[in-house]
């Protein structure tokens, strides 16, 4: 939808700032909470197979850690082939109503993980799960975007994927108990019971989710089921949120076009975020993969190493949330992921370059630098490239964002090798290499954004796409403004 076709008085609202403050936090305290327990149940059943590593579902599938790396490759094919194909029928249908389902589809494939005998079964269920998780994190970034003002998303969208260090808290624990409390039950191994367990989860937090789940404010904000924002909310928070971004005012069930498609993968801004996603996300997959089995190689017990990896993701919850919360109130961004990235190759570096003598507590302390750090400037990359683009190319490029997330674990998935065991040394390098170079690449992006912005501003053009953030009280599309100075 062009500007001209905007009419914002349709969005017009009066209201007092203690019902805007209601508004918000009905949203902060019921809508997000709820966003942050599904992806929660995401990555449990993307990564409980790290957790399944330290249990004997290699011997029993008869399966190596190369075997591993193709399922974890054939994984990441999924997401990469179906993510963009879901957002768009997601942005046709309404977040709200498909991602309910792609949760029930992949909580069912997580299931069915229980019931593998073969590598063949293992490679099947790998790209499945991946194909039905594909979607789900462009699609609830995109649908976040459409409750809050773009000064006010890095520390939401923040929140959102912290649901990534809350899982690695809760998930190590859990797998701890199921794996020693139900191994051998009833015949079947703790593995096999640790899939059937978070594969009921999920499907249950699906079937809630469909019926409370609510449309966004501009498409009346309503829920089956649950009355979590009234009318008057819905209204506050439309007009808000186009007063903020009137690009944000889209039309119910609004499809994806060629020409969006098109031009979006021809905007020159998305390739940097896209390539420093990319390069600092290659980590990614390796740990979440192997982080036990890493832990387990210092010395410490196998059920003990799963617990001992919840330690990192408090960290990552705690780091990721500060430093975003630190970019919404200086409104920078690029410094802020710069850092996130820098500290998370330090960590991959002193854990691979650490000498030989040095104590476990040493080396586990790099793991906890890894693995505390790594994606934790992710939600502050998003936003800021949300904030780039204007509605109908948003989707396309959050889905796009994610995309590159994913294909990093093409790399990922094979830069840990089988005689690098036990402490993987040349792999650790690697991600600690690439993640410091996505950081600078978002320092190039920073100044690059610095120049556009200016010689649009000498050419005389008074709408860029960007609102500057936090810049409030204007009712015109002259708001719009640099949000890095």
């Amino acid at each position: 939808m062009s500007d001209s076709a905007i009419d914002r008085s349709d969005y017009y609202a009066d209201y007092t700032p203690e019902e805007e403050r209601r508004a918000v936090r009905k949203v902060d305290f019921l809508v997000l909470p709820f966003i942050v327990l599904c992806f929660l149940m995401l990555q449990f059943d993307r990564t409980n197979l790290g957790n399944a590593q330290t249990d004997t579902i290699l011997k029993d599938l008869n399966i190596t850690t190369a075997n591993v790396n193709i399922g974890q490759t054939l994984f990441t094919l999924g997401f990469v082939l179906f993510e963009l194909p879901s957002n768009v029928i997601a942005k046709a249908v309404g977040v709200h109503r498909w991602v309910p389902f792609i949760i029930f589809t992949w909580g069912l494939i997580t299931l069915c993980q229980a019931f593998m005998t073969s590598k063949g079964g293992f490679y099947a269920t790998r790209f499945l799960l991946a194909s039905g998780e594909a979607g789900f994190i462009p699609g609830m970034a995109w649908y976040i975007t459409r409750f809050y003002k773009n000064g006010e998303l890095s520390l939401r969208l923040a929140i959102f994927w912290a649901a990534n260090s809350f899982a690695g808290m809760v998930s190590g624990p859990l797998a701890l108990g199921i794996l020693r409390g139900l191994n051998f039950k009833h015949g079947w191994h703790g593995w096999q019971w640790l899939f059937l367990i978070e594969g009921i989860m999920t499907m249950f937090i699906a079937i809630i989710a469909l019926f409370y789940l609510p449309s966004t404010p501009t498409e009346g904000g309503k829920s089956l089921l649950f009355p979590i924002l009234n009318s008057r909310d819905a209204e506050i928070l439309s007009a808000r949120l186009i007063t903020d971004d009137p690009k944000k005012a889209i039309v119910h069930g609004e499809r994806v076009k060629y020409v969006d498609i098109k031009d979006t993968f021809l905007d020159w801004r998305l390739y940097g975020h896209c390539i420093a996603a990319f390069l600092s996300s290659v980590i990614l997959t390796p740990i979440n993969t192997y982080g036990p089995s890493v832990i387990k190689s210092l010395g410490y017990a196998g059920f003990t190493a799963n617990g001992m990896a919840a330690p990192a993701s408090a960290i990552g919850l705690v780091f990721s949330v500060t430093l975003a919360w630190s970019s919404d109130r200086v409104k920078e961004r690029g410094i802020h992921i710069f850092i996130a990235m820098a500290l998370s190759s330090a960590g991959s570096l002193w854990l691979a370059l650490a000498p030989d003598g040095v104590g476990k507590r040493v080396l586990y302390g790099g793991y906890l630098m890894t693995a505390g750090t790594m994606g934790c400037g992710q939600a502050i990359n998003a936003s800021w490239l949300s904030s780039r683009f204007e509605e109908r190319k948003r989707p396309i490029a959050l889905a796009a964002y994610v995309a590159f997330i994913q294909m990093a674990g093409f790399a990922g998935s094979n830069v840990f090798k089988p005689k690098d065991a036990p402490r993987y040394t040349h792999g650790l390098v690697i991600c600690g290499v690439c993640a410091v170079a996505g950081g600078v690449v978002m320092l190039i992006w920073k100044a690059l954004y610095v120049w556009d912005d200016k010689r649009k501003a000498q050419a005389g053009d008074e709408t860029p796409d960007v609102r500057h953030l936090g810049h409030e009280g204007h009712n015109s599309d002259t708001g719009y403004h640099n949000e890095e100075k």
